[in-house]
């Protein structure tokens, strides 16, 4: 009986991460930590760009913090990926959104 719930709260947690530490645009490979410059070489443009706040960690230096989304082909079907970089330009988390609906 022991051995059920564990397998059983194990799925779940599975069923609701959605967090992953890397994307494949084609052949390319990106993954946390990488700079959007890196992103951008390998990815190409997002389908959406957008700016969600500043990261102000000295004295009068602000920088942009982003979150690009993608829509990867894969297989005949359309996974979105919602990247978010901090201040500094780094890949910082990689959410798979899940299959575009049509």
């Amino acid at each position: 009986m022991k051995r059920i719930i564990v397998v059983i709260v194990a799925l779940a947690l599975l069923a609701t991460t959605t967090r992953a530490l890397a994307m494949r645009c084609g052949r390319n490979l990106v993954s946390e930590g990488d700079h959007k410059y890196q992103v951008l070489a390998a990815c190409g443009q997002p389908a959406v760009r957008e700016r969600v706040g500043i990261d102000n960690k000295r004295l009068g230096e602000y920088r942009i913090v982003e979150e690009w989304l993608y829509i990867i082909n894969e297989y005949g079907h359309q996974q979105m990926y919602l990247l978010r970089f901090d201040g500094e330009g780094r890949l910082r988390e990689i959410e798979w959104l899940g299959e575009k609906q049509q």
